[in-house]
């Protein structure tokens, strides 16, 4: 069997960091091979470093030549191959391997690896072409849409043993909470919504806050500059993308996620191995899994509050890190979720 995924790029989201977890998993005896459709390559260094084989195919649109030159560069290298499934991730990801699918009959597992599609067209498309799928991979039971097929339900997962830690969290300083904001700078993820909370936590009478921000994306410029138009310097580090996060899973108090809409954050699994408090908005399969026994869940309108709830109360936010670890440390782990992939691939062959 040869396993193909085929992902938008590899930029450093979370649908890009779990096709890289899933090809890492990999045997010996089952080929896998990563197609990016654009160039852009952030997390490229990680798949050179696991000997992952990939290649990008330079698609920049779905409406000119690149796309012609995209399907064909693809289709020499798999054309001879025997028994290949098709992994397609995301929206784009999945409309490229339906386009070859019209011609080049593969079985096609899709992730959409979100809980939300802003375009009603992007919707019909998905619906209408269900015919073309075989099975639809969801998070939970909760984020099944009309517009997919056949929903199969397995998480996100990642390496807790890489994530772990064995002695105490080292805060570079003990007095300062450090908050961690770790994601893409983009819509979804609301980050500019952070400036509001440090000012509403300053308003409170808690200024002794930093807030880590890792990541990049479109927002960067804007959040930077409204930091600075609001005199927040002293409460932001921004250290955009980071090809390693544990150094910042260790040295955070907590992380924030104050997100518009999801699927099911790989961020979120990865404080959890770390056994770091989480406080998260209650969207995509998010409400699945946390509750207010193992993180703080929390609309935006009481975001800021939870926040200095956590300040005030560390001890009992450690505890439900703890007891978040101990509920999902199993299904959640990356050996369990690429088994639960591999047993659905060969299922379609």
């Amino acid at each position: 069997m040869i396993i193909v995924h085929i992902t938008n790029s590899l930029a450093g989201g979370g649908g890009e960091q779990m096709v890289l977890q899933l090809a890492k998993q990999s045997s010996p005896t089952i080929r896998t091979i990563v197609f990016s459709i654009t160039d852009v390559n952030t997390i490229e260094n990680k798949f050179k470093a696991h000997q992952i084989e990939y290649y990008f195919l330079g698609i920049n649109s779905f409406r000119n030549k690149t796309l012609i030159k995209g399907l064909k560069k693809m289709h020499l290298i798999i054309k001879d191959l025997p028994n290949v499934v098709f992994h397609c991730h995301q929206f784009h990801g999945c409309l490229l391997g339906m386009v070859y699918n019209l011609r080049y009959s593969k079985p096609i597992v899709f992730t959409l690896h979100s809980s939300t599609v802003k375009s009603f067209s992007r919707k019909m498309l998905l619906f209408l072409t269900k015919p073309l799928r075989k099975k639809d991979i969801i998070f939970s039971s909760n984020a099944k849409q009309w517009f997919l097929k056949n929903s199969d339900i397995i998480p996100n997962g990642v390496d807790f043993k890489a994530l772990s830690y064995n002695t105490q969290r080292q805060f570079e300083s003990p007095n300062i909470f450090s908050f961690l904001f770790l994601g893409r700078l983009s819509d979804e993820k609301n980050p500019l919504f952070m400036v509001l909370a440090a000012e509403h936590l300053i308003k409170s009478g808690m200024t002794n806050f930093i807030i880590q921000v890792v990541g990049d994306g479109f927002l960067y410029d804007e959040l930077s500059k409204k930091i600075k138009t609001h005199h927040l310097d002293a409460h932001f580090n921004l250290v955009g993308f980071q090809s390693d996060i544990k150094p910042y899973l260790d040295s955070s108090h907590c992380l924030i996620l104050p997100s518009l809409w999801e699927g099911m954050p790989i961020v979120i699994i990865e404080a959890a191995a770390a056994k770091l408090p989480i406080i998260a908005t209650p969207v995509g399969s998010i409400p699945d899994f946390l509750n207010d026994s193992n993180a703080t869940v929390s609309t935006l309108n009481h975001f800021n509050s939870a926040m200095i709830q956590v300040m005030q109360h560390y001890e009992a936010a450690l505890l439900k890190a703890n007891k978040l670890y101990t509920e999902i440390n199993s299904t959640f782990s990356i050996e369990n979720v690429y088994n639960k992939h591999l047993h659905l691939y060969k299922s379609i062959v």
